[in-house]
């Protein structure tokens, strides 16, 4: 885990799977195993059978920025520096849909653009996924 307050866990039993992937740089989502229904975030049983068999799967790191919006003012302090920035949503190749910080400066974001997934290794310990323009 992470002494930074403004890192995720990445050892809690539920997303470990996902942070562990993340520094691989490799692109995960949840898999049922009993019905086959991709899934992110992490949820402890399936939305589609209710099934707790479930598995981290890699997924394809491609996909379309379905919306976005434009930091201009820090919410988090330690993100002054780097205004403006740009977080959206993605829905990968495979289906999941990824809320994140885009690698993409804000005049060159657009809806239904291409984008692929990009890693930020902030920390030994952390891995944060993005995305940037394919």
């Amino acid at each position: 885990m992470s002494d930074n307050p403004n890192l995720p866990a990445t050892d809690l039993p539920l997303t470990a799977g996902f942070w562990e992937a993340s520094k691989r740089h490799v692109l995960t989502a949840q898999k049922c195993l009993d019905c086959g229904y991709l899934r992110y975030p992490a949820l402890e049983i399936c939305p589609r059978c209710w099934s707790t068999n479930q598995a981290w799967t890699e997924i394809s790191p491609n996909g379309t920025l379905w919306s976005y919006i434009v930091y201009h003012r820090a919410l988090d302090p330690s993100k002054k520096d780097e205004i403006p920035y740009v977080v959206g949503r993605v829905k990968t190749d495979d289906g999941p849909v990824f809320t994140v910080r885009l690698d993409i400066a804000p005049e060159d974001a657009k809806v239904d653009m291409r984008v692929t997934a990009t890693w930020d290794d902030v920390s030994d310990e952390v891995t944060l996924v993005r995305f940037g323009a394919a």
